[in-house]
């Protein structure tokens, strides 16, 4: 007894209070702890303790800690099949630029889809506490109001219906030069044609913050505005039908891009014949990447799409190798 009365002082000297929140729906216990999880780290609420036979999350912190986990419980604890009309958001009374939001993404229809619009999420926004509620399909979000405001267009661009067209604009412009963008390619077959692209706008572009939602073949991409505009030139460029025949080009106007803030400025395209294995044309890329010295060179096999950056001298000497070879 003395002991707890001991604990109990020292809750109320650090303004510590405990709730136990009784839960409406029929939790289990890997529910229960994707509801702990959601609470400390969003809440952060380090106390916190489940009951699966009571169907109870019981919390330890301040004042504060206790009302977002309140309005967090009363989130989470609802029916599978909603309704989740309407913005879920709450914005803690200390007056500071911090907002907690929960997105029920619907139309993610297994963990994987929803875990690959979480990943985009927590990077394209810089939002570190995103958290995931399986039985409910939502994402748990704390961040600044500019965080919240990227994550929403984000999550509206990426939780449409599989044949549905998402909306405009998809495009966002963040504070400075940073651009977000979303694009959702038309032509790609499988998940491996997907990701080559995606190695090679990465790579040419020397863009970090690149990512795939397989199942709307989206590409998500955040960057400077230049490389932004590259990227979606390299889409413009590899997003055409795979039928097994080279894409044409035109000899009277290369397929090129020029950078401003790089002395490896120049991108290129060439299509390889589609006769070529793809042996054939890793024997190519070798070849031009040793003649040329450029680094950046990448193929997309679906297309034949030879695509490489370096400088309007090394690209045009890998020109010659490759008019040397007759493959372009």
């Amino acid at each position: 007894m003395r002991f707890v009365i001991l604990a109990l002082a020292a809750s109320a000297v650090y303004g510590q209070t405990n709730q136990v929140f009784q839960l409406t729906q029929k939790e289990n216990q890997q529910q229960l702890e994707e509801i702990a999880t959601v609470l400390r780290g969003t809440a952060n609420i380090q106390q916190v303790s489940v009951d699966d036979l009571k169907g109870t999350v019981a919390v330890e912190g301040t004042a504060g800690q206790i009302a977002v986990a309140d309005w967090l419980v009363h989130q989470v604890d609802q029916p599978a099949n909603g309704p989740f009309s309407g913005v879920h958001e709450y914005r803690p009374p200390a007056g500071s630029d911090d907002v907690v939001r929960v997105f029920y993404v619907n139309h993610a229809a297994r963990p994987q889809e929803l875990q690959e619009i979480v990943t985009a999420v927590r990077s394209v926004a810089d939002i570190q506490r995103v958290f995931v509620y399986n039985p409910l399909r939502a994402a748990v979000v704390r961040g600044t109001s500019q965080q919240i405001s990227l994550a929403a267009w984000l999550v509206d661009q990426l939780n449409q219906p599989a044949n549905a067209a998402a909306p405009s604009p998809h495009e966002y412009q963040l504070p400075g030069d940073d651009v977000a963008r979303v694009f959702e390619l038309s032509h790609p077959q499988t998940p491996q044609q997907l990701q080559e692209i995606v190695t090679l706008i990465r790579s040419i572009g020397d863009i970090q913050r690149l990512f795939i939602y397989i199942d709307r073949r989206a590409v998500i991409v955040r960057a400077r505005a230049e490389r932004v505009a590259l990227a979606a030139w390299l889409v413009s460029e590899l997003d055409k039908p795979v039928d097994g025949q080279a894409a044409p080009q035109d000899s009277t106007a290369p397929h090129e891009y020029r950078l401003s803030d790089d002395s490896a400025n120049l991108v290129r395209v060439f299509y390889l014949p589609s006769s070529q294995s793809a042996e054939d044309r890793q024997k190519v890329v070798a070849q031009v990447r040793a003649n040329s010295g450029i680094r950046r060179l990448f193929i997309y096999n679906a297309l034949g799409a030879l695509a490489l950056r370096g400088t309007a001298g090394e690209v045009a000497t890998a020109e010659k190798a490759l008019e040397e070879m007759k493959v372009q």
